[in-house]
């Protein structure tokens, strides 16, 4: 009779560690959450065991809560039951906020059950179970982009270049006090002010560089920056690298000097032509006379 006690004292003894695998903790809730929008973080408590789950706790890890507890609204973090037989569940819905302005990226705590586990509450022994929550935390946030038809440019010594660009809101909120400068190894010749920029929309303007016309380098590689605002009054920033090109002059020799020559000119010397030419036909005309009239009184003597 002993030994058969005895037997049923190993077996129940053995057979204890596995029962309590049947015991399990299936936790539902979204892997990204929106700060400043409501999350549901579901449980479902399911006992397969043979033993019956008394007094029990499920809870949101208290460390967790206590440090950020002025950053997440909540109506409660845990959930009671008295009993739950074998082959019954236990299911229910932690509700929370995390706040927009909580410092963390990424929520990770535990969901635990404390209870006690046995035939009876009496000679119950403590059981625990815990499941780990990891959820990351984003937020809504002004986003831009600066948008250029090219990012490559050419100036002159002296000179006062151009640069259009375009802003564009790609986040999910308004911008407000949008600056535009460029900074860098040159500085724009003042900053370009944008009151807001909607979600979706974008401004169109010009920052313009003076160029020294002493400055010995050839090539610049600043960048275009614009801060903005959310309506929160969050900073946020983008940029993009231009560069800009120093173009040499071209120098203009001029040729050897001379009499300029002009329509007058020619006419001129069309004229000063024209009359010496009938001038010498004079004198030859004269000069054969004199000879035939030198020859006739010859042949008359």
């Amino acid at each position: 009779m002993k030994r058969i006690i005895l037997l049923v004292l190993i077996i129940s003894f053995l057979i204890q560690p596995v029962t309590a695998e049947y015991v399990d903790l299936v936790l539902t809730y979204p892997q990204t959450v929106e700060k400043g929008q409501e999350v549901r973080i579901t449980f479902e408590l399911i006992n397969k065991s043979n033993d019956r789950l008394w007094d029990g706790t499920v809870m949101i890890e208290e460390s967790f809560m206590n440090a950020y507890k002025p950053y997440i609204d909540y109506q409660t973090n845990s959930f009671k039951f008295s009993t739950l037989d074998p082959g019954n569940t236990f299911t229910n819905t932690f509700v929370l906020t995390f706040n927009e302005d909580i410092p963390i990226d990424e929520a990770r705590f535990s969901i635990s059950l404390k209870c006690g586990k046995g035939f009876c509450r009496g000679g119950c022994t403590p059981f625990f179970l815990d499941k780990t929550v990891t959820m990351r935390l984003t937020e809504k946030r002004a986003e831009a982009v600066i948008k250029l038809d090219t990012d490559e440019f050419e100036a002159y010594r002296g000179e006062t270049l151009e640069i259009p660009f375009v802003v564009k809101n790609i986040g999910e909120i308004q911008m407000t006090d949008v600056v535009v400068e460029i900074k860098g190894d040159i500085l724009s010749d003042e900053k370009v002010n944008i009151p807001f920029i909607n979600p979706g929309k974008e401004a169109s303007k010009i920052l313009k560089v003076s160029i020294d016309e002493n400055i010995p380098k050839t090539g610049f590689t600043p960048i275009i920056v614009a801060k903005f605002q959310d309506d929160s009054g969050k900073e946020g920033m983008t940029y993009e690298s231009i560069k800009i090109n120093i173009a040499e002059k071209e120098t203009i020799i001029d040729g050897p000097t001379g009499p300029e020559v002009t329509d007058e000119t020619n006419n001129g010397n069309k004229s000063t032509t024209s009359t010496m030419f009938y001038f010498f036909l004079f004198l030859s005309i004269v000069a054969i006379v004199a000879v035939v009239v030198f020859l006739a009184y010859l042949f008359k003597r």
